[in-house]
C-alpha cells in the first residue's frame, strides 16, 4: 500500500468510527511504512474535520462524531510520543485552553487541544463553560504563553471579549487565540485576539505564529 493510500485510510477511518482497535494497527502500519507523523496525524485531524462538516450538514449524528473525536484523541495520546521522540529541548510550551463561560459545546475545543498535543504543547485544559477569572488564574498558575478560546455562540463573545480584555491588562505579552463557529478572522481580531484558525489543522501553524509575534513584542514576560 502506498503511502498516499495508508493517510487516505486514516482519513476514512476517523469518518468511519473505527474501533480503537483497529485504529490502533492502521497506526502501527503507518508508522512501520515510515509515515512521517506529522502526516499521520494531519490525515486523521482532517477526517475529523469532514466528520464535523457532514454533522453540521445533517449528515452525521452526534455519537458518531463524539467517536470521531475520541478516536483522534486516542490517537494523539499514542502517536505524539513518537513525534517527540529524539528532539532536542523536549520542554513543552504550555496552552491554556478552554470554551467560554455561557457556552457549553465543548466538541470543537476537544479537537484544537488534540491537534495542539500532537504538535508537541502542555495543555491546560479548564473544559466548558468557564469563568473569565478561572482562565486568568490558570495563566498564572501554569506561566503559559499562549491562551486558547472556544465560543460556539454568537451570545458568549462579550465573555470572550472581556476575557481578553483582562488578559491583556495582566500579561500584556500573552498570546492570545480565538476559534468556534460564531467567529470569522476580522470578528477575531475585533476582540482583540492576536490569532484565529478557521480549522484545528491550521491551529498549530497559527500557535507558531502567533508565540513568534508576541516575542517580539517584548522579551520578557509581564
Amino acid at each position: 500500500m502506498s503511502r498516499k493510500d495508508i493517510l487516505q485510510q486514516l482519513q476514512e477511518g476517523m469518518l468511519s468510527c473505527w474501533s480503537s482497535e483497529r485504529l490502533n494497527k492502521s497506526l502501527r502500519a503507518a508508522l512501520l511504512a515510515g509515515v512521517p507523523v506529522e502526516d499521520v496525524m494531519g490525515a486523521l485531524g482532517h477526517g475529523v474535520e469532514k466528520a464535523r462538516a457532514e454533522f453540521k450538514q445533517g449528515k452525521r449524528s452526534i455519537p458518531e462524531i463524539i467517536i470521531s473525536v475520541d478516536l483522534y484523541r486516542e490517537a494523539v495520546r499514542r502517536v505524539s510520543p513518537k513525534a517527540r521522540k529524539g528532539r532536542d529541548s523536549p520542554k513543552k510550551v504550555g496552552v491554556v485552553i478552554g470554551v467560554v463561560e455561557g457556552d457549553v459545546h465543548d466538541m470543537g475545543k476537544n479537537l484544537v487541544a488534540g491537534v495542539l498535543e500532537a504538535a508537541g504543547y502542555a495543555l491546560f485544559d479548564l473544559g466548558r463553560d468557564v469563568p473569565r477569572d478561572v482562565f486568568l488564574e490558570s495563566l498564572v498558575k501554569t506561566g503559559s504563553p499562549l491562551l486558547a478560546l472556544s465560543g460556539m455562540m454568537s451570545t458568549t463573545l462579550e465573555n470572550m471579549r472581556d476575557v481578553v480584555r483582562w488578559t491583556r491588562k495582566l500579561s500584556p505579552v500573552t498570546g492570545i487565540m480565538v476559534g468556534g463557529a460564531a467567529l470569522d478572522r476580522e470578528l477575531a481580531r475585533s476582540l482583540g485576539a492576536d490569532g484565529y484558525a478557521e480549522s484545528a489543522a491550521g491551529v498549530p501553524e497559527e500557535a507558531r505564529r502567533v508565540l513568534a509575534a508576541m516575542s517580539r513584542r517584548s522579551p520578557r514576560r509581564v
